[in-house]
This record gives C-alpha cells, structure tokens and sequence, in this order.
C-alpha cells in the first residue's frame, strides 16, 4: 500500500499561514510587535522568541511549538540573520 501524499493548506504550514502572512487574521502584526518591543526593551533575543511564540499560539492553538517557533522566526528574523 502505496503512503498517501498530503497536501494542502491543513498540511502546509506556508500555505496555512497565507492569510497571516497577508494581515487577514490579523496575528501576524500582534507576534511582530511583542517580539519588537521586547527587544526594544532590552530582553534578549530567544526570550523575545519564545514570547512572540506563546502569542501566536495563543491565536492558533492548533500549531505545536516547533511549528509556531518556525513561523515567528520567519516573521521576526531578518533573512540574512537565518543564513
């Protein structure tokens, strides 16, 4: 029996946060600005993460961690930071 391929917004987690990504929820903005304004106040960096985390897994208890951590990095982190 041949595993079936899952795709999908419900299996993608790019596609699933398009509408994130896009303001449509509304989310994205609220994790940017506590992950900013934390470090603005002086925090260090991985407690901003982890802060920016618990915010988007307040709006979308359905993520695990690992996911919600992954999607706020990609959020917060300047892409020549992640290389």
């Amino acid at each position: 029996m041949a595993a079936e391929r899952r795709t999908g917004p419900e299996h993608d987690p790019a596609e699933r946060f398009a509408a994130c990504e896009a303001a449509v929820c509304g989310c994205r903005p609220v994790v940017e600005r506590a992950y900013r304004e934390l470090v603005d106040c002086g925090r260090p960096d991985r407690h901003a993460l982890e802060a920016a985390t618990v915010v988007l897994c307040w709006h979308h208890p359905e993520l695990d961690v690992p996911q919600a951590l992954q999607i706020v990095e990609r959020w917060v982190i300047a892409p020549s930071r992640l290389h």
